[in-house]
C-alpha cells in the first residue's frame, strides 16, 4: 500500500544516502558485516534511496547487504505498522512543520520518544532560527519562569525565528494556573492559537519599552510556534490518560495538527523488538 512505501521508504532513506550506496561509516565496526547478522536478529528488505534495486537491512547491527541473506523473512504486517507509527524524520520537520503553519494555518503538535524530543530541545536552544520556551520550568508556577517565556516569546516574534513550545513528559494546567488573566502580560493565551500573538493587545501587554523598535510592536517574518510533547509509553502512544489531558489542558489542542516524529535511535528500537 501507498501507507507501507512511506515506511519503507523512511527506513531506507535514514541508513541510505541520496545516492543509494549506503551512508560513508568510518571506523573498524563498520568494516565489512557483522557475522553475528547471520546468525541472530532479522533482515529486512527495502529499495534502496534511488528506488532501482533491492537492499537487505539487518535489525540489530543496521549493515546493508545488496545480497539476499539466507536468513532473510518478509516483513510482517506488525513490523510495517510499528514504522508507520513513527512518523517524520527529525531532519526533515521543519520543512514538515513549516507546510502544515504557512499553508494550514495550524500550530503543530509534535509526538516523540524521549531521545526525539530532547534532541529537538537542544537543536531549538542552538539553532539561531529557533527560540525555546520552555514548559517544563512552569510546574510550580513563579515569577522568574513566566518572565522568561514572556521573553522567549518576544524575542521569537521580533526577530522572526520558529518558537518551541516544550512541555516535555508532562502537560501542565496550562488554561487554569498557567495562561491565566493575570499571566496574560507574561504567557497569553494566544500562544496555543495560530496567529493569536499577532494582535495588538496581546503585543501591547507583552512587549515592554526597550523591547520595541521605534515605538513598534515589531514582528518579523518566518514567526512560528510549534508544540513538542514527549510520549508516555514506550511503544510510540499515548496513554488514553495522556489523550484526556491533550483535549483538557493544553488550550486549542483540537485546532492543532498532531504529528509524529522519530530519530535514528528510534528505528533501531522498533526494529530491535522485532527480533
Amino acid at each position: 500500500s501507498f501507507e507501507d512505501h512511506l515506511a519503507e521508504k523512511a527506513f531506507v532513506n535514514l541508513l541510505l544516502n541520496k545516492e543509494g550506496t549506503g551512508e560513508e561509516k568510518e571506523g573498524q565496526a563498520h568494516k565489512g558485516i557483522d557475522i553475528n547478522a547471520y546468525e541472530k536478529g532479522k533482515w529486512y528488505r527495502f529499495l534502496n534511496a534511488k528506488g532501482d534495486c533491492n537492499v537487505y537491512i539487518h535489525n540489530y547491527t543496521c549493515d546493508v547487504t545488496a545480497t539476499k541473506p539466507d536468513s532473510f523473512t518478509e516483513m510482517t504486517p506488525e513490523e510495517k505498522d510499528r514504522l508507520k507509527k513513527l512518523g517524520v524524520y527529525i531532519k526533515d520537520l521543519p520543512d514538515h512543520m513549516a507546510k502544515v503553519y504557512d499553508k494550514q494555518q495550524q500550530i503543530p503538535i509534535v509526538f516523540g520518544s524521549k531521545d526525539c524530543c530532547e534532541a529537538l530541545k537542544t537543536f531549538a536552544e542552538y539553532a539561531k532560527e529557533w527560540q525555546l520556551l520552555d514548559v517544563t520550568k512552569l510546574r510550580r508556577v513563579n515569577e522568574k519562569a513566566l518572565e522568561d517565556s514572556r521573553r522567549a516569546i518576544v524575542n521569537a516574534m521580533k526577530w522572526g525565528k520558529w518558537l518551541m513550545v516544550y512541555l516535555g513528559d508532562h502537560i501542565p494546567e496550562l488554561g487554569e494556573k498557567i495562561c491565566t488573566t493575570k499571566n496574560r502580560d507574561k504567557f497569553p493565551i494566544g500562544l496555543w492559537q495560530h496567529g493569536g500573538l499577532n494582535n495588538g493587545m496581546v503585543k501591547e501587554k507583552i512587549y515592554r519599552e526597550d523591547d520595541k523598535e521605534g515605538g513598534m510592536y515589531v514582528v518579523r517574518e518566518g514567526f512560528r510556534v510549534c508544540v513538542v510533547l514527549m510520549y508516555d509509553s514506550l511503544v510510540y502512544e499515548h496513554s488514553s490518560m495522556r489523550k484526556d489531558d491533550m483535549n483538557t489542558k493544553i488550550p486549542n489542542f483540537h485546532y492543532m495538527e498532531q504529528m509524529r516524529c522519530f530519530t535514528d535511535q528510534d528505528i533501531k528500537k522498533i526494529l530491535a523488538a522485532s527480533g
